[in-house]
């Protein structure tokens, strides 16, 4: 997932709806962990999902 995203995407945490802003990617090579902003550590990014910005 995280080759699809971009540093500044916002995404959203399917779970509570919470947004958070895409940082980078993690040190790891699995793609299914990046960093996002709000968080100090990577997070499992198939439990987020990204928003379209006129979804704002």
């Amino acid at each position: 997932m995280r080759s699809l995203l971009k540093k500044g995407d916002k995404l959203k945490r399917i779970s509570d709806g919470r947004l958070f802003t895409y940082a980078g990617k993690d040190d790891s090579e699995d793609e299914n962990y990046g960093h996002v902003k709000e968080m100090l550590v990577p997070v499992y990014l198939p439990h987020f999902e990204k928003v379209k910005e006129d979804d704002l």
